[in-house]
């Protein structure tokens, strides 16, 4: 049976190749509602097509101008994306979601101040409505305002507290602004939320790394170690983690750990060197040496 992913792509690479028939432009935009993903050329490109026919039912049809319009968007297709958006306010003149995307036209045309204050007057309608409280986020990251992203994320997390990918982001910005107390709080939410997510105990390992002292660098050595065995060994940043971790711990000065002369460095620096003699042997003995040097 083949799977929808495969479906996709069969579709995708159809009108690629030429093909412009409704049918299998209407099949491709479903299949991209669907799946929730992003093709924004071929879904502009293809889009206005099927919008100009006389296939599509009611409901289908403002769907796919919605669909039309944020790729559009994504393309800076302004005109296109203006189209549709007129068609979308005359059909719908109330709605939340259609002034969502009148937003992200003002956005796409850089005016930020414009579209923070329709995001106000529509959260003033909707105050716990999630996408728009994430365009705000959007914005301010857009024009590099990184610690009003960071306000704008914190009060969306306040209401929503189970969004992994909200933490994930706040804690990068965290990082990105040497904020690394905050960064690890965060990480350790996702981390409570998603264990098996190896990249949640690698970012984790990685802050505690860098704001440093004993106690953080042999915590980061445990949550390194995590995130290669939820790797299969198959991480080169999550092994190089561990390895620099452990060469820190044994360079540490005062009363010592018993677990501090663990072999995992040797197994990292080993494994390291397997990959490189696998995948790029080129390096494999320049790596080597360093990894053994230490």
């Amino acid at each position: 049976m083949v799977s929808k992913t495969q479906t996709l792509k069969d579709l995708e690479d159809a009108l690629e190749n030429g093909a412009s028939d409704t049918g299998t432009i209407q099949k491709f935009l479903r299949m991209v509602r669907e799946l929730r993903v992003r093709r924004s050329e071929l879904v502009s490109q293809h889009g206005a097509k099927l919008l100009n026919s006389r296939l599509l039912g009611e409901e289908e049809r403002w769907l796919v101008h919605e669909q039309v319009c944020v790729a559009a968007l994504d393309c800076q297709d302004l005109e296109v994306a203006v189209q549709c958006l007129k068609k979308l306010k005359a059909k719908f003149p109330t709605s939340i979601r259609v002034g969502r995307l009148r937003g992200m036209a003002l956005e796409a045309q850089g005016k930020w101040e414009e579209a923070l204050v329709h995001y106000e007057k529509l959260l003033a309608e909707s105050p716990a409505n999630a996408n728009i409280m994430k365009r705000k986020v959007a914005v301010e990251r857009a024009r590099g305002n990184t610690h009003k992203a960071i306000e704008a994320l914190n009060e969306y997390l306040d209401s929503f507290m189970s969004d992994v990918d909200a933490w994930a982001e706040l804690g990068d910005l965290y990082v990105e602004n040497l904020m690394y107390k905050q960064a690890a709080f965060c990480f350790e939410e996702l981390i409570t939320a998603a264990p098996h997510n190896y990249l949640n105990h690698l970012k984790y390992a990685e802050v505690l790394y860098t704001m440093g002292g004993a106690e953080n660098v042999r915590n980061s050595r445990k949550y390194f170690s995590a995130a290669v065995d939820l790797t299969g060994g198959d991480s080169l940043r999550a092994l190089y983690g561990l390895w620099t971790a452990t060469s820190a711990i044994k360079a540490l000065k005062g009363p010592k750990d018993p677990e501090d002369e663990s072999p995992l460095g040797d197994l990292a620096s080993k494994q390291i060197v397997a990959l490189y003699k696998a995948g790029c042997p080129a390096k494999a003995k320049i790596v080597e040496a360093c990894v053994e040097d230490r």
